[in-house]
């Protein structure tokens, strides 16, 4: 009976997750403050970047490297403000589903609510 109970949790509980990441594209990601190690703003020429360095969590992180997703803005103020804010939520303990290409995020969501 309890082996019954325990295979019908699971089984709802895979039922009501509301993202699947296997079915998402590989441009497509969700992350959190688990997953980030840093959050960068550089300056190139024409642009700044607000920059996530990214790991893999364990166990997969003994063989991985980190890598950078960055968002291009054109204003420092700007920048600043969203490091901040992106900081903020991924403390809480809340995602951020981003929209990549190649290592840019091209669009991002988050609740701003929960923020």
């Amino acid at each position: 009976m309890l082996i019954r109970i325990i295979i019908l949790f699971i089984a709802l509980s895979f039922t009501l997750l509301s993202y699947n990441p296997w079915d998402s594209k590989i441009t497509e990601r969700i992350i959190n403050r688990k997953q980030v190690n840093n959050i960068i703003i550089e300056s190139k020429a024409d642009h700044y970047r607000v920059t996530l360095l990214v790991c893999d969590r364990f166990p997969y992180n003994h063989k991985s490297h980190s890598y950078p997703f960055y968002i291009r803005i054109y204003d420092e103020k700007k920048a600043l403000l969203l490091a901040q804010k992106l900081d903020k939520y991924l403390e809480k303990g809340n995602e951020i589903a981003i929209k990549l290409k190649g290592s840019e995020i091209i669009s991002y969501k988050y609740n701003e609510s929960q923020n």
